[in-house]
């Protein structure tokens, strides 16, 4: 059916995409791509030129495009921003895993709350919201909330604890908001230690959302 390229900065997401791509897009052939580098950099700005960080970006897309991918997802939130400065320049589409799921927290709410394991990750996510706000005339309210260590917990592989983290803090905003949104896609895995049944608000994360709109590609 084709070829999807997958542009990670963390490596537990290339398992979680194998599988969900096998799940929701049968037969299309999946590429990975992997810069844990890209992601310290981002986290370090202004120490590395926004300029360096977009050519590094777009190599990546390029390199993809000469393999024969027809779409590349970048599944990096904190990386979501640059992709506005190399889709002109792209010849496939380039997607940001969180677009999706921001424009369904707009439509569906407006006290929202941003729950992230990298701290670089709120803000961006918050000025998405934002934008998408505005662009549909709405007028939301935004928490963002940083999970202390959870990630260096998942990095050394220690994802129980990591979940466990995730899933207090989020709980927890269930009384202040219409909405929990996990700002990165490595976070997915913490809705399956919050069933349903304890769910007193949606919670959305970003792979099943941005997979779905993958799929009018293919």
């Amino acid at each position: 059916m084709g070829i999807l390229a997958l542009i990670h900065t963390v490596p537990p997401l290339i398992e979680v995409f194998n599988k969900l791509c096998a799940e929701l897009l049968p037969g299309v052939q999946v590429m990975h791509i992997l810069d844990e580098p890209l992601l310290k950099m981002v986290r370090q700005k202004p120490d590395y030129k926004r300029e360096y960080l977009v050519i590094r970006l777009k190599d990546h897309v390029f390199i993809t495009e000469e393999a024969g991918s027809e779409v590349a997802l970048v599944t990096c939130s904190s990386v979501s921003p640059l992709v506005d400065d190399i889709r002109e320049g792209c010849r496939i589409p380039v997607i940001k895993i969180d677009d999706a799921m921001l424009t369904e927290a707009v439509r569906r709410g407006s006290r929202i709350g941003v729950v992230a394991t990298n701290p670089a990750t709120l803000e961006p996510t918050r000025q998405a919201l934002e934008r998408f706000a505005v662009h549909t005339g709405k007028k939301i309210q935004v928490q963002t909330v940083f999970v202390e260590d959870a990630l260096q917990s998942l990095l050394q592989g220690e994802g129980a604890s990591h979940d466990r983290k995730v899933k207090d803090t989020v709980k927890r905003l269930f009384k202040e908001v219409e909405l929990v949104v996990l700002a990165q896609a490595s976070m997915a895995r913490v809705l399956d230690v919050i069933p349903e049944a304890e769910r007193e608000v949606p919670v959305l994360s970003s792979p099943h959302l941005a997979l779905e709109q993958v799929k009018s590609y293919f």
